[in-house]
């Protein structure tokens, strides 16, 4: 009904415009915008994904940060475990990427982020959680930092939007994430990841309207009139807008919670499993649903790869070299499954050590201990040239 629809003509497809602005009001008010703490103003946009929220709101406290400042050379700083969409932001919005280590909680180092700022810094970025490891990054502490400074704080719950505060109904013990927190000017929260709709929704939201101005781009000289869009695309798929404002009030508040309860739950038991076989550990302590492992004895990638014979999917991660699983709702009937093909793997990487045919640990393995980073990139540049 709706795939023909593009909210970029409000007036003709108001219907979409208004599944829009539900669907933001509805995931804003799940981040603290009610709150007297979060000013009153938290306002936002749909987007394609995780990626174009987070460019847009580096592209926004660029902008917003050169008028408020008048930073004409902006740097912004992340730590290791933020997401890889910040590097691109950095290289289409020409701002300075400053990367500094995690701390030994695997968390954001405010310490080491404070010693980095100067007076070009535009923007500090924290994790709810992180990708890689699940790790809730120290928010409340950024965004003391941020508000300080007067610089902004970006929080990437891309993968948290919809789990934590479900979770904090349910009783874990979550560090403080939202708008409530001053300092905090601008979240992503992915729809279409624990918000079951369709693939290709995000929402990008902003304290106030002060701020999100500096996300729109209005063109007045051009000859086919006044033009202006609020994102990166100019059309947009008004059918996607409509599935997630339709999984959003299919599923509801309880929905959500139940969902939480019983992947928060798998989580536990999967790090419980884990911490049981003694060539593994556990990479910090994990918040959500992310859980990533490694050893000390055994390639984890060999390990990876058996499993992934079995037909379980997990990601490979570096420094520390290790791998990690993303409960989802997919994984609740299947856990004591995975929980012995795992066992299964270790044990047999343990009596047979080495490569199996066609696994990928001696790649994973040489490009984490290459020296030259910069032929690492060209590999993986000439790999996407030759695969697209």
């Amino acid at each position: 009904m709706f795939a023909h629809t593009n909210p970029l003509h409000l007036d003709v497809f108001q219907s979409v415009a208004r599944f829009e602005a539900e669907v933001v009001a509805m995931t804003a008010d799940l981040l603290g915008s009610k709150e007297k703490a979060s000013g009153g103003q938290v306002c936002g946009n749909m987007t394609s994904g995780g990626t174009e929220s987070i460019l847009l709101a580096v592209k926004t406290s660029r902008d917003y940060m050169k008028m408020k400042k008048g930073i004409t050379r902006p740097e912004m700083i992340i730590a290791d475990s933020a997401h890889s969409a910040y590097d691109k932001a950095a290289q289409y919005f020409n701002i300075k990427l400053r990367r500094v280590p995690v701390n030994k909680e695997f968390q954001a180092d405010v310490k080491a982020i404070r010693q980095h700022i100067n007076r070009n810094t535009i923007l500090i970025v924290g994790s709810s959680p992180g990708f890689p490891h699940g790790i809730i990054d120290p928010i409340e502490e950024l965004g003391k930092l941020a508000y300080s400074y007067g610089i902004c704080l970006h929080v990437d719950l891309c993968l948290g939007g919809f789990v934590l505060p479900f979770a904090c109904k349910l009783g874990y013990t979550i560090p403080s994430f939202d708008f409530t927190i001053m300092g905090v000017t601008s979240i992503s929260v992915d729809v279409h990841k624990y918000g079951l709709a369709p693939k290709g929704t995000s929402v990008v939201l902003y304290r106030n309207h002060d701020i999100r101005k500096h996300q729109f781009v209005a063109v007045t000289e051009w000859s086919g009139g006044l033009y202006v869009s609020p994102t990166m695309a100019g059309s947009r798929p008004g059918g996607l807008i409509a599935g997630a404002w339709a999984a959003m009030m299919s599923l509801g508040q309880e929905g959500y919670l139940e969902n939480t309860r019983k992947i928060m739950e798998v989580s536990k038991m999967i790090q419980k499993g884990i911490k049981e076989i003694p060539e593994l550990f556990i990479i910090g302590k994990p918040n959500m649903t992310i859980v990533a492992f490694g050893s000390a004895v055994l390639d984890i990638f060999e390990v990876n790869d058996i499993i992934s014979s079995k037909g379980w999917h997990l990601n490979a991660l570096q420094r520390p070299n290790s791998i990690h699983i993303c409960v989802t709702l997919q994984h609740v009937p299947v856990v004591d499954a995975f929980l012995q093909d795992l066992r299964e793997a270790v044990q047999t990487v343990k009596e047979n050590p080495g490569p199996i045919s066609g696994g990928l640990a001696p790649i994973y393995g040489a490009a984490g201990t290459m020296p030259d980073r910069g032929m690492v990139q060209e590999l993986l540049v000439n790999y996407m040239d030759g695969t697209c």
